[in-house]
C-alpha cells in the first residue's frame, strides 16, 4: 500500500529552520541567555525564574553568559547540580538547546 501526505510543506519549513538552528549552536553561535534558557525552561528544569536570577544568586560573579561559561567547572557543575535537574553545565546547555529546536519544530 503507498500512502501519501498532503500539506506538509508547514512542517518541512519548521524542520529545515530547526536543522539551521543546529547547525548554528553547533557552530557556536553566539545565543541570548535570556531567550536560550527562557523562562519556562528555568522554571521546568532549576529552582529558578530566569537565568538572570541563577547567576545573580550563584556563590560566585556570573554577570552574563560569557561569565558562565568562565566558571571554574568544578564550582559551576556543583552549583548547577545542587539548583537544577541537571549534573553539568554541559547537560543544562545540551537540554535547553534540544527544548529550543523542538520548540522550533513544533510551533
Amino acid at each position: 500500500m503507498d500512502l501519501q501526505v498532503a500539506g506538509l510543506e508547514d512542517l518541512e519549513g519548521r524542520v529545515r529552520k530547526a536543522v539551521e538552528r543546529i547547525s548554528e549552536l553547533q557552530a557556536g553561535t553566539r545565543v541570548q541567555s535570556d531567550t536560550f534558557f527562557s523562562q519556562q525552561f528555568m522554571r521546568n528544569h532549576t529552582e529558578f525564574d530566569s537565568f538572570a536570577a541563577f547567576c545573580t544568586q550563584s556563590p560566585f560573579t556570573l554577570d552574563d553568559i560569557s561569565d558562565v561559561q568562565n566558571a571554574p567547572r568544578s564550582q559551576l557543575n556543583e552549583y548547577i547540580a545542587a539548583t537544577t535537574d541537571f549534573e553539568t553545565w554541559e547537560g543544562m546547555k545540551t537540554q535547553a538547546a534540544e527544548e529550543d529546536i523542538i520548540d522550533q519544530i513544533v510551533s
